[in-house]
């Protein structure tokens, strides 16, 4: 077997080369011995990796906040300049003071308040519509999964661009039984939750 010269080797071309290689290899020891030669070099790279990918979860996390206090000004310019069809339109205003708040407290990076993120998003994971009850909840919109039933079973998969909140004890816009799943919404707090493990 070749045997192989890990001092010409990048530190990055070591790491790589660190995790294709087995412990029954020749090569094995030669390359250990080199990152061992280069722990102080090595350790700096684990630190700056670990920063870049931290950093990179803060970003998005930044980015849902921005898009949280959005979907906050979008419902409320709904609100003030939409048709004022019942007293239901007002159900809308709890959750712009839950999306305002908890965009503010991501962009802010205030993680003991990010369960406010994590909430708005998840209650817009499911929506429903079963008879006379129907729930609909999107910040600026949503990736949704939808299970449809009435006579026969459908899956339907859809991209939505709006903010909504739809909330009613009777028979509304939705007229056969049905289950969405925003894949966007858990997407969102996975990174939530990722982030804030991080910084306790």
């Amino acid at each position: 077997m070749i045997k192989v010269d890990y001092a010409q080797y990048t530190l990055a071309e070591l790491m790589e080369a660190q995790q294709q290689i087995t412990a029954e290899s020749e090569n094995y020891p030669a390359l250990m011995a080199e990152l061992r030669a280069r722990q102080e070099e090595v350790d700096l790279y684990e630190q700056s990796q670990v920063k870049a990918s931290f950093h990179s979860v803060e970003m998005r996390v930044k980015f849902i906040g921005y898009m949280q206090l959005l979907a906050a000004l979008v419902m409320t310019v709904g609100l003030i300049v939409g048709p004022f069809v019942s007293w239901w339109s007002l159900i809308s205003l709890p959750f712009i003071v839950l999306s305002a708040a908890a965009g503010y407290t991501a962009i802010s990076e205030q993680v003991k308040w990010y369960w406010l993120s994590i909430l708005n998003q998840g209650l817009q994971v499911v929506s429903f519509s079963f008879g006379v009850l129907n729930y609909k909840y999107t910040g600026l919109g949503g990736i949704q999964i939808g299970f449809t039933w009435l006579k026969e079973f459908e899956l339907s998969f859809g991209i939505l661009l709006s903010s909504t909140v739809h909330l009613t004890g009777h028979a509304g816009a939705f007229s056969e039984s049905a289950i969405h799943i925003d894949v966007l919404a858990l997407v969102f707090i996975v990174a939530l939750l990722t982030m804030r493990e991080r910084q306790r």
